[in-house]
C-alpha cells in the first residue's frame, strides 16, 4: 500500500512515518514491510484499512479479501485447426480456481485478469500482424467469468500473406505479482 503524509497546505511531507491499522483483524493482517497486507480468511469479504503518521489518521480504506488463484488450466488438449474456410479459432478458453479453501475442491474464481498474448508469429507492430486476437490486438486481458472461473479469445486472421500457425500463451498473475502456477498455458493455433 503506498501512502504519502501532506500537511495543512496539501504539500508532500518527505520522511513522514507511516504505520497501517487493520480494523477489520479476522480478514487483514499486515505484512513484514509494515505497508503490506495480507489476507487471513480466504473468502470473498472487505476489510477496512486505517493509516496513521504520529497523531494524523487517514479515513478506514476498505479492501476485498479474495481467495488466492492456486491454478490456470487449459482444455486437455490446447492444439486448434482452422479450416481454410475459417476466419477465426474456437476459442482458447482457460479456467482459474482455487484449490486449497476447501481441501478436494477446485472453486472457479470470476472477475480475475488473464493475460492472453500472442507470441508467433512475431510482429513488429499491429500495423504489419496477420493475425489478431479477438480484441484487435496482440495481447487482451480478459476477466473470469463469475461461476465459470473461465476467460477465451479467439485468433483470427487478417490480411495476406495468412499465417499457418499462430501460438498464444494465457498468464495469470496474484494480487502479489506471484504467477499462477500452471502459467503460461500454451496454445497452437493451425491454419489449413
Amino acid at each position: 500500500m503506498t501512502v504519502r503524509v501532506l500537511d495543512r497546505a496539501g504539500d508532500y511531507v518527505s520522511g513522514a512515518v507511516v504505520t497501517l491499522e487493520v480494523l477489520d483483524t479476522t480478514y487483514l493482517a499486515v505484512d513484514g514491510t509494515g505497508l503490506g497486507l495480507i489476507g487471513r480468511v480466504p473468502t470473498v469479504t472487505t476489510a477496512r484499512v486505517v493509516a496513521v503518521s504520529g497523531s494524523l489518521r487517514s479515513d478506514p480504506v476498505a479492501f476485498r479479501v479474495l481467495p488466492a488463484a492456486d491454478t490456470i488450466r487449459g482444455p486437455t488438449t490446447t492444439a486448434l485447426t482452422v479450416a481454410a474456410a475459417d476466419s477465426q479459432s474456437a476459442p482458447l478458453t482457460t479456467t482459474l480456481a482455487d484449490l486449497t479453501t476447501t481441501a478436494g475442491t477446485s472453486a472457479p474464481l470470476g472477475a480475475r485478469p488473464v493475460l492472453y498474448t500472442l507470441v508467433f508469429p512475431a510482429y513488429a507492430d499491429i500495423a504489419s500482424a496477420r493475425a489478431l486476437l479477438s480484441n484487435d490486438s496482440l495481447a487482451a486481458t480478459v476477466l473470469t467469468a463469475s461461476g465459470t472461473g473461465s476467460a477465451a479469445v479467439v485468433v483470427k486472421r487478417r490480411g495476406t500473406p495468412q499465417p499457418d500457425s499462430a501460438v498464444v500463451l494465457a498468464t495469470a498473475v496474484r494480487g502479489s505479482g506471484a504467477t499462477v502456477p500452471g502459467s503460461p498455458v500454451r496454445f497452437v493455433v493451425r491454419f489449413q
